[in-house]
């Protein structure tokens, strides 16, 4: 595989580089990985850079899924990608991996749990990415804060100590938890909540079956 993958301008609208850097990945040499949700691909890829022997891109079947493919497919035929695609939502996963990647998945389903389950089923070992409420993270509870913005795009939002409380009540034991991460945007800089932090902020975590 090619070896320029780190300079390939993944997502237009969002560079997920630096975020990458910060995640307290496992050791995936060898691995059958699977990545939820996967969009233009950036996780995949990623996983294949740190050495899984085979990964498993899935996604909705809707029309920015569609369009982001195109863009992952290109991504592929130029670095020499072995990363299948599979048109699949997180409740219909199948088969059995060590390793699962669910980025910015769980606030766009109605039921985090359920979808959290669903992964547990068919993997060892999540490593989770989501938006958190900046706001609600100053409380001491885990809290969650329903988004449901009018284009259906998000439902629940958590704050860091509400998003390990969902992954335990899954069934998932926590292994490691991230602070507040911040998202490279370059389309924000001009936008308060962004500036602010009211947007662009979120934690990881990574649990085991």
């Amino acid at each position: 595989m090619a070896s320029s993958l780190s300079e390939t301008p993944w997502w237009e609208a969002v560079d997920h580089r630096p975020l990458a850097l910060r995640m307290p990945w496992p050791s995936l040499e060898g691995k059958r990985c699977l990545d939820i949700g996967t969009a233009a691909g950036f996780w995949a890829f990623e996983m294949e850079r740190r050495g899984a022997a085979d990964v498993l891109a899935t996604d909705l079947a809707t029309p920015f899924a569609r369009s982001a493919r195109n863009r992952l497919e290109q991504v592929r035929e130029e670095i020499g990608s072995r990363v299948r695609y599979e048109e699949r939502g997180v409740f219909e996963l199948e088969g059995e991996f060590d390793f699962a990647f669910m980025g910015y998945v769980l606030q766009m389903v109605t039921d985090p749990i359920g979808a959290l389950e669903s992964v547990r089923r068919v993997s060892k070992q999540l490593l989770l990415l989501d938006t958190v409420s900046l706001p609600l993270a100053f409380l001491p509870s885990p809290l969650a804060r329903l988004e449901a913005r009018r284009d259906g795009r998000e439902w629940f939002v958590f704050n860091p100590r509400g998003m390990r409380k969902v992954v335990e009540l899954a069934g998932w034991t926590v292994e490691a938890q991230t602070g507040i991460l911040r998202e490279h945007i370059p389309q924000a800089r001009t936008d308060w909540r962004y500036i602010t932090g009211v947007r662009s902020r979120s934690c990881a975590i990574l649990a085991r079956a």
